[in-house]
């Protein structure tokens, strides 16, 4: 799939290396330690993962987690990421990244009304239907969002776009005239499989 497979998603890798490889040498040393940093080092795997995923049709969602908000006036579908769900996002639909920018600000948890002005990474795709916008934003935990992509790259639906380390929270704005939202809130998504909205007139290819 895109961007190739991986068991750890880049962003992560070093978290995960640098447990075991402390792991290891505590082996030698410090048993007891090494029993803790065992448990570190599978709790960065599962934290970092980067499964397979087979894209849906329409237009899907860009995150894992559950539905925190819908605003079918703006066009917004809001995912609240929580620390078990994967942390990689992926393109919602086939577009050219016009725009990669980030704003630095606070770390409220990223289920607070706070995260307004939390620390956020928007990139903004141009699409046959319109502009999208995606906003990754950090939490209390979630410190660093890893982007995969660059200005003027053409991405596919479905292909990964960035790595937040830890509990997040991402916002997808479509156009409202071109997109018919079905998300609901509290529903639970999964990056580029889940079906969050479809074309105007019905289209969900």
């Amino acid at each position: 799939m895109y961007g190739g497979q991986r068991v750890i998603a880049r962003g992560g890798r070093a978290f995960v290396g640098l447990s075991a490889g402390a792991t290891g040498v505590a082996f030698l040393v410090l048993p007891y330690a090494a029993i803790a940093l065992v448990c570190l080092t599978a709790f960065f795997a599962f934290v970092f993962r980067d499964p397979k995923r087979s894209i849906g049709a329409g237009v899907v969602a860009p995150a894992d987690g559950v539905v925190r908000e819908v605003d079918e006036s703006r066009g917004l579908v809001s995912t609240y990421l929580a620390l078990r769900n994967v942390h990689v996002t992926r393109a919602p639909v086939d577009g050219v990244v016009e725009k990669r920018q980030r704003s630095r600000g606070k770390h409220a948890p990223a289920f607070s009304k706070r995260t307004e002005h939390n620390e956020r990474l928007e990139i903004a795709l141009k699409t046959s239907r319109g502009h999208i916008s995606v906003i990754h934003m950090t939490g209390a935990i979630a410190r660093r969002i890893v982007p995969y992509v660059d200005v003027g790259q053409s991405l596919g639906k479905g292909e990964k776009m960035s790595l937040i380390r830890f509990g997040s929270r991402v916002d997808v704005y479509l156009p409202p005239s071109s997109f018919k939202i079905v998300a609901r809130k509290g529903q639970k998504l999964r990056a580029g499989v889940t079906l969050i909205a479809e074309d105007s007139d019905g289209d969900v290819e």
